[in-house]
């Protein structure tokens, strides 16, 4: 590794290159905040009409193709991605370091997988928490005096191109599973909301399915840094994985569904989980499965549409409670359609799993290559 070289990433890159001022004479701006793009997946741009909208005073940072933001707040949420496609105007939050690679030394996609590694986010979460801001964060200087081994151009490129064919397997997979939740959901709100017979009865969720919360325990973060050996099963909270620990207290297929903390989305839906194979939960989440004549899928798609805003108590802290739960109202179609469905719905799902099945395989062997190749420790044949 004789041509690898030492280098600091202020030699690398331009950080925070451009920023709006009222010379730019924009109309109006798509803008990005920290908490809407996590890993480089984007949520959410706003557009903003500079005339008319009231414009944060944060939305300063000018991006193009190939920039690289980077949150400086919490750096352990991993709000952070490339900009591969900028829509018009595309303005961040000063909460992001924007970095520009200088294209005669560093390639932006090998500049920006050094970024993900797992250690270089414990890093910079650490100095985060060292910090004696109100809330854990960093300054630019920190990232801008990074250390990092430095291949040759040919060679950033080819690493970077092993990484992100497998990011876009990951992706097509994931747009995949979106289109067939998208389908089977349209189907749902056909047979039983737009074409609803007045003669099918309405029941109570809770007559449908099985509640198995007594079951669930919390760990502490303690607790859970105390079961990383062996084989590492999934934790879950209210609204995601959490964490990973080497033993599980459920086994099978089931419903997750936010009770307390995030328990829906902005438009008022739950927040749910399919939970597959051997996992843990915390006592954050309620866990489900389908009683007869419903299947899990049947449910899965009937919350998926059910607004639950009205069902959330709690000012400061949201909960949705068992009773509550139990007491949503449910169509009862005839059994013929409730099978059909039930079949229509598996089948959907067969597909969605599969595919997680196939993205987990793909996450798996790039979180395993990613240190591997960035440090050098596997060389790509040029």
């Amino acid at each position: 590794m004789t041509e690898w070289k030492e280098c600091k990433l202020k030699e690398l890159a331009d950080f925070n290159p451009e920023s709006l001022t009222t010379k730019n004479k924009l109309q109006f701006i798509n803008y990005l905040d920290t908490g809407n793009i996590t890993k480089g997946k984007i949520d959410t741009i706003q557009y903003l009409n500079l005339s008319t909208d009231k414009v944060p005073s944060r939305a300063k940072r000018i991006v193009k193709k190939n920039d690289i933001v980077y949150s400086t707040v919490r750096p352990n949420q991993e709000h952070y991605g490339i900009i591969k496609n900028p829509v018009d105007n595309m303005i961040v939050s000063t909460g992001f370091v924007v970095l520009r690679s200088k294209e005669d030394k560093c390639y932006s996609d090998f500049l920006y997988y050094f970024l993900t590694l797992p250690e270089n986010t414990e890093y910079l979460s650490n100095v985060a928490e060292d910090s004696t801001t109100a809330y854990p964060s960093i300054t630019p200087d920190v990232i801008m005096d990074m250390d990092i081994s430095l291949p040759p151009l040919p060679e950033q490129k080819a690493i970077a191109e092993v990484l992100s064919s497998l990011d876009d397997k990951i992706d097509l997979l994931t747009r995949q599973n979106k289109t067939l939740e998208d389908l089977a959901q349209a189907y749902f709100r056909k047979w039983f909301i737009e074409d609803a017979s007045d003669e099918w009865e309405v029941g109570k969720l809770g007559d449908y399915i099985e509640i198995h919360d007594s079951k669930r325990v919390p760990l502490s973060k303690i607790e859970r840094e105390k079961m990383k050996s062996g084989t590492l099963y999934p934790y879950y909270g209210a609204a995601t994985i959490m964490d990973y620990v080497n033993d599980y207290i459920f086994d099978g297929e089931y419903i997750l569904m936010g009770e307390d903390g995030t328990v829906e989305t902005e438009d008022g839906y739950p927040i749910l989980q399919y939970a597959t194979g051997k996992f843990w939960v915390n006592n954050h989440a309620h866990v489900l499965t389908a009683k007869s004549p419903f299947n899990n899928y049947f449910i899965w798609f009937f919350l998926k549409q059910c607004n639950i805003s009205g069902i959330v108590t709690g000012a400061v802290q949201p909960k949705i409670n068992q009773e509550n739960l139990k007491n949503i109202d449910i169509p009862i179609p005839d059994l013929t359609l409730i099978n059909s469905a039930n079949q229509f719905f598996a089948n959907i799902f067969a597909k969605i799993l599969n595919n997680l099945e196939q993205i987990k395989t793909f996450q798996k062997l790039r979180d395993t290559l990613l240190p591997k190749l960035i440090s050098g420790e596997i060389r790509v044949k040029m």
